[in-house]
């Protein structure tokens, strides 16, 4: 049985809510009129100018986030309460943290630095509701200032590894094709296969397609077909 507020499974969800338009003090909930004029009204961190206001006028009648929020909407839809603290109100509490420098290789990790937090997936990757110009996406660890890591005190951490989807296609949900993307990218860091380090982005392009097909020659398989989807026998050779 899977286990509630794992920290799998918080990857998973925060991974299937890239491309969520980030709003200062949203957690997953519709945009809401009300909330927004109440948003304006109190204007945290003095976030809401006049040049943002057209863009979050746009975002009413959607679901949008903020950092924390993030993981306050996954919280919410696993246990049903309604968790809602600051970035840095979460990392004070946590028991188990450090310096950035010494981060465990472990997903569901959170990384931060004052005033924000993004969830670590592993070899390298990190989902975060950004900001504003860049809603909810994935970063590479190196690239953004973290400060610290911590063992969010609201997450269970179980899980040493992302968990495997059953198949990957075109059509599947944005965390398989980001799962599969990050196991290939493995086998090209390996020089098991010569193709292009692929983006994560979740998105089943044909740069995905290539990668699947120079997997399948690596292995001695059949390439007699398109390289859009693979099943059970692909997933457990990519996990080993």
């Amino acid at each position: 049985m899977a286990i509630k507020n794992s920290n799998g499974s918080l990857v998973q969800f925060a991974v299937n809510k890239l491309n969520t338009p980030y709003i200062m003090g949203t957690n997953g909930r519709v945009f809401t009129k009300g909330m927004y004029n109440d948003l304006i009204k109190r204007n945290p961190s003095n976030w809401f100018t006049a040049a943002r206001l057209p863009k979050v006028q746009s975002c009413i009648g959607i679901k949008t986030t903020d950092c924390h929020g993030l993981i306050e909407w996954f919280i919410r839809e696993q246990t049903g309460s309604n968790y809602d603290v600051t970035a840095d109100s979460a990392f004070q509490s946590a028991k188990i943290k450090g310096t950035i420098d010494t981060i465990p290789e472990q997903v569901g990790i959170c990384v931060r630095y004052q005033g924000h937090v993004g969830i670590y997936i592993g070899n390298g990757y990190v989902v975060e509701a950004r900001g504003f110009s860049y809603g909810t996406c994935i970063t590479k660890l190196k690239d953004r200032n973290w400060t610290h890591w911590y063992k969010h005190p609201k997450i269970q951490y179980i899980d040493k590894q992302l968990p495997a989807p059953t198949k990957v296609t075109q059509t599947s949900d944005k965390y398989s094709v980001v799962w599969l993307q990050m196991q290939l990218n493995r086998q090209i860091a390996a020089k098991h296969i010569s193709v292009p380090v692929l983006t994560i982005d979740g998105c089943y392009g044909s740069k995905t397609a290539a990668a699947v097909l120079a997997y399948f020659k690596y292995k001695g398989w059949s390439t007699n077909w398109s390289g859009k989807q693979i099943g059970k026998n692909t997933i457990q050779a990519l996990t080993k």
